[in-house]
């Protein structure tokens, strides 16, 4: 009965600082790409900046970029339907213009997120460096969608900037591990999908 206990213990723990480390693996790819961004644009800006709605502070991020980038072209999916650019600006600089930024209604998940971001470029020419932003476990998962979906013929070349989370709230660590579990059912999910076929409860 004790090496039966015994063994179960082992094996959760085993599987907890696997997790862990898959965790951290997230994490330290997030802030490589961002430091692979920082040294990209140090001389000319992107020619579109990204923002994946979802997270705090993710708007605010990307709009104190531009301002930084001397206001390049701003693109945010996953917008709610009742916001509009000058609702979501006000609270953050309501002095700011807005005829740099623009918004995509339709995206309900990270997967639309980088479906309508891919329709906007290929709707819009001339724009093939962009930085996207979003949370720091976030970025990873981004990535493995935009290589699936982009067309092999394709030139976008992107870069990630991550917006940092604090990890010494639990909600937010709750958020980090769920992150994997999140990015293998992605890898499943885009495996197996039919593009022609509508995106349903997925998140």
């Amino acid at each position: 009965m004790y090496r039966h206990f015994l063994s179960v213990v082992i094996i959760l723990t085993s599987l907890f600082f696997c997790y862990s480390f898959a965790c951290a693996i997230l994490l330290l790819d997030a802030r490589n790409e961002g430091k692979n961004s920082v040294s990209t644009f140090v001389q000319s800006p992107p020619d579109l900046i990204v923002v994946f709605t979802g997270g705090p502070k993710r708007i605010e991020f990307a709009v104190k970029k531009a301002q930084e980038f001397k206001q390049p072209n701003v693109f945010i999916t996953g917008v709610h339907e009742k916001n509009s650019v000058r609702t979501i600006m006000n609270p953050i600089d309501p002095a700011e213009t807005t005829d740099h930024i623009e918004l995509d209604y339709t995206a309900r998940n990270t997967v639309e997120n980088v479906v309508s971001t891919l329709k906007y470029l290929r709707s819009n020419r001339g724009l093939n460096k962009i930085l996207v932003i979003s949370s720091d476990y976030h970025i990873m998962r981004i990535k493995m969608i935009f290589s699936s979906l982009m067309l092999e013929d394709e030139k976008f070349e992107f870069f990630f900037t991550p917006v940092p989370s604090d990890y010494l709230s639990f909600k937010n660590i709750k958020i980090l591990y769920t992150e994997v579990f999140k990015l293998i059912r992605t890898k499943l999910f885009l495996i197996y999908w039919d593009q022609k076929s509508p995106i349903k409860n997925f998140y």
